[in-house]
């Protein structure tokens, strides 16, 4: 048994060096359905979307992976593709770490949240030892993958297009900037849009932006999915172009990027040395110090969505909040889960291109959830939760304009 027990180690170093923050769950189940407001008058909030649009076996939340590592851990389960399918649903949203104990029971002994630390690096962990053991990830990530090889993209286009949506002599293609623009994959390939309004913004706020042609994809679809060889590949490249423009501060779109360059890179990079920015960050200061100036405020009920990688993930909160308020004419309605109770999109975690209409039927709750409000647009911070937004409320027939805050910006200016 000592000799099984070593082997299965070996296949999951990773969970067994996770192995006691793994065992600190007791759980509670509050990632299932988190318990809030007074006792008096308890509100019970879905908090995982894998659990409300899966089959609400343990498996699709927190408590159930937990217990699937710990299975996996005393060698009762080996790793399988049938296994690695029931993982890889998971949005990788965090939102299980935010509701963890979250009544706060005084006679608990233990407090889970705190030795778990974050429920996202495990179930990340997790995905990269069934990488290793060679049942990962799923067959459309491969397929991603192959081609970002190549091409360094996850969308199947060229490299070489990457830019296309620039001039060829477009002074931001010029060395010397101070900020470097990370366009990143979406915005290059698909919502390009987004890329061209912030730097229209960033021209009238007097902004020096400067874009590399050799940036690759941040890597973020890789260590979401546990494929670390990859995205550790991909973050060394992306290093050594930020540093050959000699520019230390980075600004992104896209809050899956900014939050892969500002939390996993120092990870992988030892030397490590960027100031790491959400374009929102930007424009806010740019906004309170007088660089933009609001000349048409924008008319009809603004509603925002958090991006988990914004949001739960980098505690991104006030920016775009006050952003919007600088900007509306009307009112700003929070949804009804907001903040670090935001519900996911439904698009992230590899589960977009892994399970469609699942991202799909999470995303059309959450356009439901907006029109709660009355607002006439919904807006974000992440193009890649745009995306599935707006699919969402193409789907399911909604009159709710869904646009990147960055839009709203530029027609209130």
């Amino acid at each position: 048994m000592r000799d099984e027990m070593s082997i299965m180690t070996e296949k999951l170093k990773r969970l067994s060096e996770l192995e006691e923050r793994i065992l600190s769950c007791i759980g509670v189940g509050d990632c299932r359905n988190a318990l809030k407001g007074p006792y008096s008058k308890p509100i019970i909030e879905i908090s995982c979307p894998n659990r409300e649009h899966g089959s609400g076996f343990e498996v699709h939340f927190a408590r159930g992976r937990f217990s699937l590592a710990r299975a996996l851990l005393d060698g009762r389960i080996e790793p399988s593709e049938g296994l690695a399918e029931e993982v890889y649903r998971c949005t990788l949203c965090g939102s299980c770490r935010y509701v963890c104990n979250n009544c706060e029971n005084p006679d608990f002994i233990v407090n889970a949240r705190e030795n778990i630390e974050d429920h996202v690096e495990i179930w990340e962990e997790m995905r990269a030892d069934l990488v290793d053991a060679g049942v990962a990830p799923l067959p459309k990530h491969k397929e991603i993958f192959s081609h970002q090889e190549k091409e360094h993209n996850p969308y199947f286009e060229k490299h070489s297009d990457r830019l296309n949506w620039l001039p060829k002599d477009s002074l931001f293609l010029k060395p010397g900037g101070e900020y470097l623009f990370f366009v990143g994959c979406t915005s290059a390939y698909r919502l390009n849009d987004i890329s061209r309004t912030f730097l229209d913004i960033a021209e009238q706020a007097n902004l020096k932006i400067s874009i590399s042609p050799e940036e690759w994809c941040c890597g973020s679809v890789n260590f979401r999915t546990g494929v670390e060889k990859l995205g550790k590949e991909t973050a060394q490249h992306n290093a050594e172009t930020f540093k050959a423009t000699g520019i230390k501060k980075i600004i992104a779109t896209c809050a899956g990027c900014y939050r892969t360059l500002k939390i996993d890179y120092p990870k992988w990079i030892e030397d490590w040395d960027f100031e790491v920015l959400h374009s929102i960050e930007v424009i806010d200061e740019s906004i309170q110090n007088g660089k933009i100036k609001i000349t048409n405020k924008i008319p009809g009920i603004i509603t925002y969505h958090d991006p988990c990688h914004l949001g739960r993930h980098a505690e991104l909160y006030d920016a775009p909040r006050r952003v919007i308020e600088a900007i509306k004419r009307d009112e700003f309605i929070e949804m009804r889960r907001n903040r670090a109770n935001a519900y996911c999109c439904g698009a992230g975690g590899g589960v977009k291109s892994g399970f469609p209409e699942f991202a799909l039927e999470v995303a059309i709750e959450r356009i439901k959830e907006a029109e709660e409000t009355g607002a006439e647009w919904l807006t974000s911070t992440c193009p890649f939760c745009l995306g599935n937004l707006k699919d969402a409320a193409n789907a399911s027939g909604s009159k709710i304009k869904v646009v990147d805050l960055l839009e709203l910006v530029k027609k209130a200016i």
